[in-house]
């Protein structure tokens, strides 16, 4: 298929999301399109380079996320689920990530990547999720996914700390990857 194709494809896609997938009232990003809830995965457009993590869309996105997804010690959950499920260790790094990437500060990042490091066991694995009340691992065990996440996460807190552009985040702007 010719490039041109995919590149008009591409534009599509992007203007559905900022126009449809942005809630205006709540002052974020929604998980589904014209949507009125948010999922801790909204931490990944900067990574794929949709959106600065700086941008003031962004940035009121991680406010909203931190607000109803957030716990007190740093985890958060991945969506609102009934019945309750564990936080889930990746979104923990995400948002780690999410400050090394441009969202907070270098220390803010470094902060939350240590807090979240010490919901390892004794051998350094990470379960799937984590109970925010006790800190018990919950889930599969061990998750890859988790380990994705931190692996990531400290790379990009790497390169911040180098002023470098981190290695899976492209574009400062989406307007830069069009």
């Amino acid at each position: 298929m010719p490039v041109e194709k995919f590149q008009r494809e591409r534009e599509k896609i992007f203007k559905n999301i900022k126009q449809n997938g942005w809630n205006e009232r709540l002052r974020t990003y929604t998980s589904v399109l014209n949507g009125d809830s948010v999922d801790a995965s909204l931490l990944l457009m900067p990574w794929y380079g949709f959106e600065a993590a700086g941008s003031e869309r962004m940035q009121s996105t991680y406010q909203q996320i931190r607000k109803q997804l957030g716990t007190t010690n740093g985890l958060l959950y991945r969506y609102l689920a009934q019945p309750a499920e564990g936080a889930f260790g990746i979104c923990g790094f995400w948002e780690a990530e999410y400050f090394a990437i441009g969202g907070g500060s270098l220390e803010d990042a470094r902060r939350l990547f240590e807090r979240l490091c010490a919901f390892r066991n004794d051998i350094g694995l990470f379960a799937e999720e984590v109970d925010p009340g006790t800190g018990d691992a919950l889930g599969n065990f061990p998750q890859a996914f988790t380990h994705v996440g931190l692996i990531s996460a400290a790379l990009s807190l790497q390169a911040r700390k180098e002023n470098r552009r981190p290695l899976r985040h492209r574009a400062e702007t989406a307007e830069e990857a069009h």
